[in-house]
């Protein structure tokens, strides 16, 4: 459990981000008043952003558009941008293709960075059945030590819960965690604002879809390609001028009209290292890049801010092997372990990548490229055992 001086100076280093969390509506909407004068994004920006978000997210949301094939949602893509270039709202030079990762990029009118991605972050599951709940060896984990081992949060981003196939799992494991004593919190509508709070917790767990981002910067135009956290935080008016810093030197961008979380963004928010003895555990997609380009960019910068141990994939993984993964590790974490012996006891039960899980279950249509997770930082990093103060009550004495 964090200290309360670490708490304080996060507090500090981000107090209307403590308005926003008291009061979400009232602060945004007071953020964007105070940053009127100051903030170099202005209201006709994101007016015309909030223009060009309206279009994308009419596109990507529709039925159509995912009813398309893949070749026929770029071509919607690329039309949907020149229309949007034709009325001044988008920058027509840095629209890029990256058919690779499915996705288009480009810039507003104001510099910010945007994009609509092709891709289904749904589909590379589409060929996996099996969703069960992994079984739990009672017997072990009664041998758990007794007590508190401090807080945890699932940053849940991967849908709105509703009629959703993975939110009753995260539910399960809150509650079987906090029985245990590792007491969890589970965040369904993640935010920009809120993935700057993440020094409150022992363990943070990114639960969200992930995806690499191709743009072209510079005045030579050169094309750079990062992971990205997508959020299922829709962006509006209010919320561009409140982050408006944050969207203008590339920390957040937006995706089918909805934020996503870049690594500059981790740095920035903990560049005065408040995550100090923090694991982080990410389920994204590419968190760590991929095969035959590996970015460290997100943990380095998780890292750099204070996190003991960081724990992420490479290369999209199948959704249960990554849930199993997730709660063998912290079931573990639980049981006393290191995030290395942890992490390498859910490997040893699972499989060293998602590709033998999936063929030991049977499976005959594996994706393209095994996922795999990288442990960076302190292996030897735990969760604390923060011991109950004694009751000193006294003691009545009999007459």
């Amino acid at each position: 459990m964090k200290a309360p001086v670490q708490r304080f100076l996060s507090a500090l280093c981000a107090l209307s981000f403590l308005l926003a969390a008291l009061f979400p509506t009232t602060a945004l909407a007071a953020g964007a008043d105070d940053l009127a004068v100051s903030n170099p994004l202005t209201r006709e920006d994101a007016a015309q952003m909030q223009e060009a978000d309206s279009a994308v997210a009419a596109l990507t949301d529709s039925g159509d558009f995912a009813a398309l094939s893949r070749a026929e949602r770029f071509a919607a893509a690329q039309a949907q941008l020149q229309q949007l270039a034709e009325q001044g709202l988008v920058s027509v030079r840095s629209i890029c293709i990256d058919e690779a990762n499915g996705m288009v990029s480009f810039s507003y009118s104001c510099g910010v960075q945007g994009g609509i991605l092709v891709d289904d972050p749904e589909e590379e599951n589409a060929a996996v059945p099996l969703s069960k709940m992994p079984s739990v060896d009672l017997q072990e984990m009664s041998n758990a030590p007794r007590g508190n081992f401090g807080s945890a949060m699932i940053y849940y981003a991967f849908d709105n819960t509703v009629n959703s196939s993975r939110y009753p799992y995260y539910s399960y494991m809150k509650g079987f965690w906090t029985a245990m004593g590792l007491n969890t919190r589970i965040d369904t509508m993640v935010t920009v604002a809120d993935l700057r709070r993440m020094d409150r917790y022992d363990l943070c767990i990114l639960s969200a879809h992930g995806a690499y981002y191709t743009y072209a910067r510079g005045l030579f135009r050169q094309l750079r390609t990062e992971p990205v956290i997508l959020l299922t935080e829709e962006s509006s008016m209010t919320r561009d001028l409140f982050y408006g810093f944050d969207l203008l030197t590339h920390r957040v961008i937006k995706i089918n009209g909805r934020y996503c979380v870049t690594a500059g963004f981790f740095k920035n928010a903990y560049r005065f290292g408040q995550l100090k003895d923090t694991l982080v555990y990410s389920e994204t997609c590419e968190f760590l890049g991929v095969d035959d380009s590996i970015d460290l960019s997100m943990a380095n910068a998780l890292l750099a801010g204070g996190a003991s141990a960081v724990v992420g994939y490479v290369n999209n993984v199948y959704t249960v092997y990554s849930r199993s993964m997730l709660w063998d590790t912290v079931n573990h974490l639980i049981l006393g372990q290191s995030i290395g012996q942890a992490v390498a006891h859910a490997q040893a039960t699972y499989g060293t990548d998602d590709l033998v899980w999936y063929t030991a279950q049977g499976g005959k249509r594996p994706h393209a490229a095994a996922a795999y997770t990288m442990l960076l930082g302190d292996a030897d990093a735990a969760l604390p055992i923060i011991e109950e103060p004694a009751d000193e009550t006294p003691v009545q004495q009999a007459a």
